[in-house]
């Protein structure tokens, strides 16, 4: 994707964030619908090998990380709309 798009560095900015939101989803363990590390990495293996298969990495983590907290309620899909939407207009800014 990085060549696609003309970047030379294939490890996005976000990705930074994206860790660290998995850091802390890993240590929220008491928050009902949060799973826990193992059930995180399962999901995400899971997804990234069946739903998500044609995304490269690390897009597919986050795209089976946005999947997995809308199944488990943690999030809705109208939030999380409403979240992208917040960053699109913020660096489109």
């Amino acid at each position: 994707m990085a060549a696609e798009y003309g970047v030379d560095n294939p490890v996005p900015p976000w990705k930074t964030s994206l860790d660290g939101m998995c850091d802390a989803l890993d240590r929220a363990r008491c928050a009902q619908g949060v799973p826990d590390f193992a059930e995180r990495r399962d999901a995400e293996d899971s997804l990234s090998a069946t739903v998500y298969a044609g995304l490269p990495y690390p897009e597919s983590q986050l795209v089976a990380l946005a999947h997995t907290m809308v199944a488990r309620g943690v999030i809705d899909e109208a939030e999380l709309q409403q979240r992208m939407d917040s960053v699109r207009a913020r660096l489109e800014a």
